[in-house]
């Protein structure tokens, strides 16, 4: 059967598509992490529909420079002195490619008042200057802006996170994570889907 000369035309595209994607000097693209729960310190996502995976190249540096690169940082605050436990997930997006437009993004997870696997519900009004609070809360930041702009989840824009291991012997936790977020001054938020972590803390 003849090919039109539309479907040519379409042929083409897509190939000069595919050249552009996977020629020399593409930048390789970071496939989403396994849903492991062994401490693998990896994380992922997709936001407003680009897929998100913590990497950060050894020669990008913001500041002052690291030896080694640490995209996926989990901190746990044990309870302690009347205080409950706290954990803090930050995982970061620094790649040299400022064409992505996810290339220098951060994502941040704060679940207080942990002792175990479980759904943290992120439908409380943020406040991330307190530190440690009380409220269970997401972010997502554009860091290359300047200031940065940070985007939180709230009444308004709510989000949720499953922890399926919190191990504080092996010090391993895994889960998933959504949420919809957004600036204090409004406009157009972010949307964060088909969240998954693993990392050690």
């Amino acid at each position: 059967m003849p090919f039109r000369p539309s479907t040519l035309l379409l042929l083409s595209l897509l190939g000069l598509a595919q050249c552009t994607l996977q020629g020399e000097g593409a930048y390789p693209v970071q496939p989403m992490p396994a849903a492991t729960q062994s401490g693998a310190n990896t994380a992922g996502c997709v936001v407003d529909g680009h897929l998100w995976v913590a990497h950060e190249d050894e020669d990008y540096t913001i500041g002052v420079p690291r030896s080694t690169p640490q995209p996926v940082r989990a901190r746990w605050n044990p309870a302690a002195g009347g205080r409950s436990s706290h954990l803090a997930l930050s995982f970061d997006k620094y790649i040299n490619d400022r064409g992505q437009v996810h290339h220098d993004t951060s994502i941040k997870l704060e679940l207080p008042a942990i002792a175990r696997p479980g759904t943290f519900v992120l439908d409380q009004a943020a406040n991330p200057q307190i530190g440690n609070g009380p409220t269970a809360y997401a972010a997502f930041t554009f860091n290359r802006a300047s200031p940065s702009l940070t985007f939180l989840t709230g009444p308004a824009y709510p989000g949720r996170v499953v922890v399926t291991r919190f191990d504080t012997l092996s010090r391993v936790v895994s889960g998933t994570f959504e949420f919809t977020a957004n600036q204090a001054t409004g406009g157009r938020p972010v949307r964060v889907a088909e969240g998954r972590f693993d990392c050690k803390f």
